[in-house]
């Protein structure tokens, strides 16, 4: 009787050993997990998520200019790009606007711009060399 009762035993408990390995797999779709499970991470997430936006920055502080900031910006970069073909050939030349003073001179092939900030009076000083003039001749 013992040995009926140690095989029944046995018959009931052995396929339980017949499992296999057990095998890691992600859950996140982004490490190689399912797919199907990534609408369901989302939305665990933004439920868990308490950040609110503070009122007013959906666009990130962006104004956009107007169209006068827009035509003083076009005539600043004419006038700076006429100061600079005037230096080309030789001739210094300087610029003032509200916001900065530009002094512009080419000498031996140095040319040097001196921009101050007219707000705070820090000067930047670019130097280029190599900078050929051409020399206009009256025929």
């Amino acid at each position: 009787m013992r040995i009926a009762c140690t095989v029944v035993l046995l018959a009931l408990i052995t396929p339980a050993s017949w499992a296999g390995n057990m095998v890691f797999q992600f859950v996140n779709p982004n490490f190689g997990g399912n797919p199907n499970n990534g609408a369901f991470l989302l939305n665990e997430a933004q439920a868990q998520n308490s950040y609110k936006a503070p009122e007013g920055s959906d666009d990130f502080g962006y104004t956009a200019p107007s169209a006068l900031d827009n035509f003083t910006s076009a005539i600043q970069s004419q006038l700076l790009s006429g100061l600079l073909g005037n230096v080309a050939s030789g001739k210094p030349g300087r610029l003032v606007t509200n916001d900065f003073i530009v002094d512009i001179q080419n000498s031996n092939g140095l040319l040097t711009l001196n921009v101050t900030d007219r707000s705070t009076g820090k000067t930047s000083t670019i130097q280029v060399s190599g900078v050929q003039q051409t020399s206009t001749s009256d025929q």
